[in-house]
């Protein structure tokens, strides 16, 4: 006894068949790629109303604010500074380079004392209002890790990422070979017996 209309055995049930790789992959790497693409415009659209971000390089303000996060400072106004705010300035200490350290103390005279979180004591040196170059009021964590990374000589990480989103991209945008099945109606089927 054969059966009229027997599958060939090389082609597996429907039910059976494994999907394309594409169907699975391809929205992970949308929601990645808008991940990461959404963080960037977060960090990089506040610079159209006059902000700026700086990317953290040091632990001292941690848990707060983390090595590699983004923090988008917005202008400062001297006279508006109070304790508590999380500053960027001038380091006193070392031309040419920025610091952000939450304010401890204003001083009569307007000059800062500061202070990292996660520094057991405050900083040496006053900091003139004046050297301060904006005020933190967003973070964006992680964003900045790549320049972290490249500034410690870590280009492994570097390329590793790069090669991950390039291959995120790549399968995001890659057509499937297969065309979309088309439904059967059941007056299509044909008849098991003539």
């Amino acid at each position: 006894m054969t059966a009229l209309h027997a599958r060939p055995a090389s082609a597996p049930a429907p039910w059976l068949r494994w999907p394309d790789w594409r169907v699975l992959v391809q929205p992970v790497a949308a929601g990645v790629l808008g991940f990461v693409f959404s963080m960037l415009a977060v960090t990089l659209v506040p610079m159209v109303l006059g902000w700026s971000s700086s990317v953290v390089l040091s632990g001292s303000m941690q848990p707060a604010i983390a090595p590699g996060d983004v923090v988008i400072c917005a202008p400062a106004e001297p006279g508006r500074l109070t304790p508590g705010h999380v500053v960027r300035f001038r380091d006193p200490a070392r031309d040419g380079r920025h610091l952000m350290h939450r304010i401890v103390e204003v001083r009569p005279d307007r000059t800062l004392v500061t202070k990292g979180d996660d520094n057991p004591a405050a900083d040496s040196t006053v900091v003139p209002a004046g050297d301060v170059t904006g005020v933190a009021r967003l973070r964006v964590p992680w964003v900045g890790l790549p320049a972290l990374w490249w500034r410690d000589g870590q280009y492994g990480r570097v390329a590793t990422l790069a090669t991950a989103l390039a291959l995120l991209w790549w399968a995001r945008h890659t057509e499937s070979g297969e065309q979309p099945h088309a439904r059967r109606s059941s007056a299509d089927a044909e008849p098991l017996y003539d």
